[in-house]
């Protein structure tokens, strides 16, 4: 009879860790994502810190990175295909919400400027020299590039639609900017770092750095589905956990910061090197998304969303997970 019941708990116990195991399992699956990374440059690289580091891996997830642009990555979370964008900016997510879709939200943004310059070549002086000039958006016409470019080319007092011509790429491709400036196709096209500094040494002339501006502008941020993030709100919580890591190191780990660079964008350690420390001065040390920046999209994409022009930019943000973060002590 002892034998028996020592058995019987035996059993019982293996069953009750079984049970266990089944759910951490589920759990552990429920944990994979699927995320878009839109565009090249310094302010999309943190998943890449973070993917460097295993900082993913630390906080609990197993996430598959789809380069992509926002465009492209609107319409793949709207199928089911992807969970998250990251390093991406507002203008496709709100224009999508506001004509209709399921709702998008912004949960984390670290660079809220536009960080580009216009580059054009040397007989061009000054903004007013691009009438009837010919302009490279290097990305397809709807993604932020372009935005970006249009919107200042209208703060600037020039129509884009009217005074210049702009092109696009099919996809993000800042070198197909240079290709087409050195063919004589185009004359001025927009860049970030450090794109800007090999136009410069090919003769090419720096017009306009769109940060002095000081425009408040989402450039670089997560955004998911507000349904997603309320039905998986711990997936969205562990990847921005990350994230944040990534940033702590972007700012605290310079030499292997722009190691990790120099192999995401591609570039020699001297022009990396420059591109972070423009960055560093463009970027948030706290990615708490803000309303302004919203607005400023909201205004940008009106002329073809009239409907923006009425809409509510603390729709479009949750800081709820920011702020959960910072009272962890991420941000300091």
């Amino acid at each position: 009879m002892k034998v028996l019941l020592r058995t019987a708990a035996l059993l019982a116990f293996m069953f009750a860790i079984i049970g266990i195991i089944k759910p951490l399992a589920s759990n552990a699956q429920s944990r994979k994502m699927t995320v878009g990374q839109t565009g090249t440059n310094p302010g999309t690289s943190l998943f890449f810190v973070a993917r460097k580091e295993k900082f993913f891996e630390k906080n609990g997830l197993d996430v598959n990175i789809i380069k992509s642009n926002t465009a492209a990555a609107v319409q793949a979370m709207l199928s089911g295909s992807m969970h998250m964008s990251t390093g991406s900016g507002a203008a496709a997510f709100t224009t999508a919400t506001i004509e209709g879709a399921p709702p998008f939200v912004l949960v984390g943004s670290w660079v809220n400027v536009f960080p580009y310059k216009v580059m054009a070549l040397k007989e061009i002086a000054k903004v007013e020299d691009l009438k009837g000039k010919t302009g490279h958006v290097g990305a397809p016409f709807g993604t932020i590039p372009d935005t970006a470019l249009r919107f200042a080319l209208t703060k600037l007092k020039l129509d884009p639609e009217k005074d210049v011509k702009l092109v696009q790429s099919a996809n993000a491709d800042p070198a197909a900017i240079l290709a087409a400036m050195d063919k004589g196709d185009v004359q001025f096209g927009i860049l970030t770092a450090p794109f800007d500094r090999v136009a410069e040494r090919r003769g090419y002339r720096t017009l306009l750095a769109l940060p002095e501006l000081g425009i408040p502008w989402q450039q670089n941020g997560e955004w998911v589905q507000r349904s997603y993030l309320k039905s998986n709100r711990d997936n969205v919580v562990r990847f921005m956990r990350a994230i944040s890591d990534a940033m702590k190191f972007y700012f605290q780990q310079k030499d292997k910061t722009i190691a990790h660079l120099t192999e995401f964008l591609g570039s020699n350690r001297e022009d990396t090197e420059y591109s972070y420390q423009l960055f560093s001065q463009w970027t948030d040390r706290n990615p708490r998304p803000k309303v302004e920046s919203i607005r400023t999209t909201l205004e940008a994409i009106k002329k073809n969303t009239p409907k923006a022009s009425t809409a509510d930019a603390a729709s479009f943000i949750d800081t709820s997970i920011v702020d959960q973060l910072a009272k962890e002590g991420y941000y300091k």
